[in-house]
């Protein structure tokens, strides 16, 4: 029989073939015509991805339900957005079906096709619902919820059982008809080229237009990115600033009206979930916030910080179990405003909705005083934590930390040297970075033995971290100097009586502590990066050690306690109910640059922007064996959508 087969087909490849079993003999043939076939799979196989880019968009449409879409350029913008995004998540969907597509045949690779795009489509079509019911995507995370919190967080009926099949049965019908049209009236290959710069420029355009908009302030833009499952806007402030094509605080000011109208009209957070109840104040308090960039808890000791501990002693309170909600400052500091998940952080910046409390001190015509030694535009809390303020200083002057902290300190006294004593009560933030930076001026005393020349390449398992730890605990003592010189000015100006002060960090900063050769921040969720100092005076209250559990999520209630809005449920705007409240905290999220954690006393979930997810110890060693407890996983979801709509 082969050698029949041979002489039908003229034997192209050789007579030693003839003498094959006839399946070897099928396989050479074929992989003789491999070079003409081969454009033809695969021109079949593009426009198949293509046909499915429109079908992509057309359940998308769902998302564009809730998105705050406001006169013709946002629909141009979503409209470009579209055609890029789910063009390259259709092709990254059907990458290993091109590889597939060099070695299977149509008749095996069509099936395969129309099994992968299913599934893809499908995919999308979860993510819709995830999203309708809290606001977020679809990750690896929600996935294991709903497989292992079940009824405790979904409860399907039969109905949308039922219609969950029937989406599924539409979709493979609509990939079958797909695919056999296609292989019918297969368009001209030379028209791919045309698809793939349409959907190149698409992305382009995109991308390009959200940054623009990102660094002019236009909310209406970059407030619909979030709707986009798997889309990371470029942004690029920095880059136009350099080149002086923006004016950061010109664009701020002339859109702060949009802004405004904006965060109110769009709707799409629910934050506060219900009116304020407020009283009027009768004795406003001055409020003073005093931030150190990544200080750890552990350095609130006399040989470190004498200035800030001797007043923690004498005057305030002290919070020995304290925990910021984020290992980074982008998501440290939004928890320290918000009260709430990092995983908030961009739908509140692309509205540029302000915390309650501080639009509360707005309201009590507080006069405020930002004073950063970093930038207030990356990460942005000129349109997050200090949006509806006007007139702050977005970039302060002065080459190294030292010399801006240095500055950020003599405004503050100055300020402080030329307010008006009828002037209303004041709202004080100070940000320092010489501790990030672990930079101090020349002459200033080094504590021995000292890391003069920092090298980070040579951090590993085997570094000694002494020399590298007493340079950062150099710089701890002194930001401590400086704290001491505002402490000490607030002391002789009798302003202590009527001043709350607080005095704390965004994320810790960690010297390889678990033996795993992490170093600096940003990369784990250990104590090291997330343990903080917190250290409140409050007038009229005494000072102790507090040493329950709390965190930057207690910051809010705490404010909005002094500022006359206490019979307002703290649950409506934040996550906890104040630093003075003991309460049971059994579990808090802890955020990252692009990821989060479920933070317990003794274990952690960690998720990935991948999807994936692991559970480990506080101390990083795998804990694979750990079941999150449903009623935790379900109570996360609902934190982390509560506050949209």
């Amino acid at each position: 029989m082969a050698h029949e087969l041979c002489m039908t087909t003229g034997c192209p490849i050789g007579i030693i073939s003839c003498f094959l079993p006839c399946t070897s003999l099928e396989f050479t043939l074929y992989m003789a015509s491999f070079p003409r076939a081969l454009p033809q799979r695969l021109n079949w196989l593009s426009w198949f991805l293509f046909a499915n880019v429109p079908l992509a968009c057309l359940l998308a449409t769902r998302f564009i339900t809730w998105m705050p879409i406001e006169g013709p350029a946002p629909a141009a913008y979503i409209t470009l957005t579209y055609i890029g995004q789910y063009a390259l998540l259709t092709w990254l969907v059907g990458l290993p079906l091109v590889v597939l597509g060099l070695v299977l045949k149509q008749r095996w690779l069509m099936p395969a096709a129309v099994i992968v795009a299913t599934l893809g489509q499908l995919l999308l079509v979860v993510d819709i619902a995830v999203f309708s019911l809290y606001r977020f995507h679809l990750s690896g995370f929600v996935l294991n919820t709903i497989i292992k919190a079940g009824a405790h967080t979904f409860d399907f009926s039969w109905l949308e059982w039922s219609l969950a099949i029937g989406a599924l049965t539409i979709l493979l019908l609509v990939q079958v008809g797909m695919a056999f049209l296609l292989a019918r009236h297969r368009p001209r290959a030379r028209w791919l080229g045309v698809g793939f710069a349409v959907l190149f420029a698409a992305q382009l355009g995109a991308h390009s237009w959200h940054a623009w908009a990102d660094a002019t302030y236009n909310t209406r833009i970059t407030s619909l990115t979030r709707y986009v499952p798997l889309y990371y806007a470029a942004t690029a402030k920095r880059f136009f600033k350099k080149h002086g094509w923006v004016d950061a605080s010109e664009n701020r000011a002339d859109n702060a009206g949009r802004r405004l109208e904006h965060a109110k009209g769009s709707g799409k957070l629910d934050y506060p979930t219900q009116p304020l109840s407020c009283h009027p104040v009768e004795k406003r308090p001055n409020i003073l916030m005093v931030a150190v960039d990544a200080l750890r808890a552990d350095m609130l000791d006399p040989r470190w910080m004498p200035n800030t501990t001797r007043f923690a002693k004498r005057h305030a309170k002290v919070f020995t179990q304290h925990y910021s909600g984020g290992n980074s400052t982008k998501a440290g500091g939004f928890s320290m405003f918000y009260g709430l998940p990092s995983t908030y952080w961009d739908a509140f910046e692309s509205s540029q909705t302000a915390p309650v409390w501080i639009n509360r001190l707005q309201a009590l015509n507080y006069q405020p005083k930002i004073l950063s030694a970093a930038t207030l535009i990356s990460p942005a809390f000129d349109r997050t934590a200090f949006a509806g303020i006007p007139d702050i200083r977005l970039n302060p002057p002065g080459d190294e930390a030292w010399q801006r902290d240095r500055l950020i300190t003599n405004d503050w006294l100055d300020f402080m040297q030329t307010r008006s004593k009828k002037a209303p009560p004041f709202f004080g933030f100070l940000f320092y970075k010489s501790v990030h930076g672990y930079d101090v001026p020349p002459d200033f005393p080094r504590i021995e033995p000292y890391w003069d020349t920092l090298n980070h390449l040579a951090l590993d398992d085997d570094f000694d971290p002494e020399p590298y730890f007493n340079r950062y605990k150099t710089a701890t003592r002194y930001v401590d100097q400086l704290i001491g010189r505002v402490l000490d000015d607030l002391k002789q100006r009798g302003l202590l009586e009527n001043t709350i002060v607080m005095v704390t960090s965004d994320h810790g900063e960690e010297f390889n502590d678990n033996g795993k050769g992490y170093w600096g921040h940003g990369s784990n969720y250990s104590d090291a990066q997330l343990k903080v100092p917190m250290v409140v005076h409050w007038p009229g209250k005494q000072a102790g050690r507090i040493t329950y559990r709390t965190s930057h999520d207690d910051i809010p209630a705490t404010f909005m306690q002094a500022l006359g809005c206490g019979a307002t449920p703290p649950k409506t705007y934040a996550m906890s109910n104040g630093l003075l409240t003991p309460s049971k905290r059994d579990w808090m999220i802890a955020g990252s640059y692009m990821n989060y954690a479920l933070v317990t006393d003794d274990r952690l979930v960690v998720t990935y922007p991948t999807g994936r997810f692991e559970t480990m110890t506080t101390g990083l060693e795998p804990a694979p064996d750990y079941q999150p407890p449903p009623t935790m996983l379900s109570q996360a979801l609902k934190a982390m959508s509560r506050f949209y709509r």
